[in-house]
């Protein structure tokens, strides 16, 4: 048989990709959980009137805020200092600002090392999608993309419990979670990579020429867009969910990280099954899936009345969620060119962490006087408002495409 008749091979990762693809959702999940289950009780010790408690919940809001800078800036940054590089630096910031607050008691400071951690968490995560864009073909991006995630989510299996046992000794312990930035430092100064971004853009010189004419023109803007929604919808319920469990049936850290932990297991084989169903239906299915299911799940835990309801509402919750930003991000990575699979993640993730800080100034004033219940509703709201959007544009597309196809005959005729 003719060697040059044979089938190309199908594009795979190399071990050191594979190892940066799987650590930066570790990296980016443990940036968004490890404190949550200690918020209250950082709030407890540090919080002395209502402004304090706005800051300990942009705690979580700074991370997201640094993130909205980090995943952008990672993405324009790998093109000129490579991404081995550039993934030793941010993986070493993310260990030493992330620890800090074993040693800070002031919460401006706190502050601080948490927009360290968002800056540099982002520009990992980017870089490891930016490797599933570049490095693999449709079905291999939605197999990744799943792994990515569901591994974040099984690893938060055992930062959970590990939160909330260093949680209930002191609400500074868990910072020492973060130390896992040195182990990824560790493994990546051993790894073997290429730059995929500097590679593509030498081979395509000209084309990109033409592409930094106007980022514009390339750039599919809705999905930044999307993205927006789908952060509040995401991180809002995940910042009041705690201070829900303690109103509602006055859980310890450990007791609710032991719910996080269940949530966790679901999430993580609903997204580890994400690349096989996407063999059979769409992404915009999948996003009524998603949507749907993020309603129902945060309406049952904001009219529940007892824990166990309230565990059936999380789960519902948490099924929805899971799909979310695997959908996003392997639809993206269709629709630009390798070369600017980089820049174009980074400005998504941008807008989907740009909404977590904002919606918690928006939302403090109601969750003060009305607790946080009403997040819940207005997160499902928000939730059941998209969703019933995306069906009403899915009838009009199916009422278009009959009346095509009804013209059709007519015009041969």
């Amino acid at each position: 048989m003719n060697a040059s008749a044979s089938p190309a091979p199908a594009p795979s990762l190399t071990f050191g990709e594979k190892v940066v693809v799987l650590a930066g959702g570790i990296i980016a999940a443990m940036a968004l959980t490890v404190l949550n289950p200690v918020l209250p009780a950082i709030e407890q010790e540090l919080a002395h009137n209502a402004t304090d408690r706005m800051l300990v919940k942009q705690l979580f809001g700074a991370v997201t805020l640094a993130m909205v800078v980090g995943a952008p800036l990672g993405g324009f940054l790998v093109e000129r200092f490579g991404m081995r590089r550039l993934l030793l630096v941010a993986s070493l910031i993310y260990a030493i600002a992330g620890s800090a607050g074993i040693l800070l008691s002031s919460l401006p400071l706190l502050l601080v090392s948490r927009l360290f951690v968002g800056a540099s968490a982002a520009c990992i995560q980017v870089m490891s999608l930016t490797l599933i864009s570049t490095r693999l073909n449709a079905a291999g991006r939605a197999k990744w993309m799943g792994l990515h995630i569901s591994t974040a989510i099984f690893c938060l299996l055992v930062i959970f419990p590990v939160a909330g046992f260093l949680g209930d000794i002191s609400w500074r312990m868990p910072f020492l979670i973060y130390l896992f930035g040195l182990v990824v430092f560790g493994a990546l100064l051993f790894s073997r990579m290429g730059d995929p971004a500097q590679t593509e853009q030498a081979e395509t010189s000209g084309e990109l020429a033409r592409d930094e004419e106007s980022i514009f023109r390339w750039m599919p803007w809705h999905y930044v867009v999307m993205s927006m929604f789908i952060g509040a919808i995401t991180f809002l319920p995940t910042i009041y969910t705690p201070y829900l469990f303690v109103e509602r049936a006055g859980l310890t850290p450990s007791q609710m990280s032991l719910i996080f932990t269940g949530s966790a297991l679901i999430g993580g084989v609903t997204a580890l099954l994400y690349g096989k169903a996407r063999q059979y239906i769409s992404a915009h299915v999948t996003y009524l899936f998603c949507f749907s299911f993020a309603a129902a799940g945060m309406a049952v835990l904001a009219l529940a009345e007892n824990l166990s309801i309230m565990l059936v509402g999380f789960v519902i919750y948490s099924l929805g969620n899971s799909w979310f930003v695997a959908n996003v991000m392997t639809s993206l990575g269709g629709k630009v060119k390798n070369h600017q699979q980089a820049r174009a993640a980074g400005l998504v993730k941008a807008g989907h962490f740009l909404s977590t800080p904002v919606m918690v100034v928006l939302v403090a004033p109601y969750a003060e006087r009305f607790g946080a219940v009403s997040v819940m509703l207005m997160a499902g709201a928000m939730s059941a408002f998209i969703l019933l959007l995306m069906i009403g544009r899915m009838i009009t597309l199916g009422r278009e495409s009959l009346a095509v196809e009804g013209m059709a005959p007519a015009a041969a005729q």
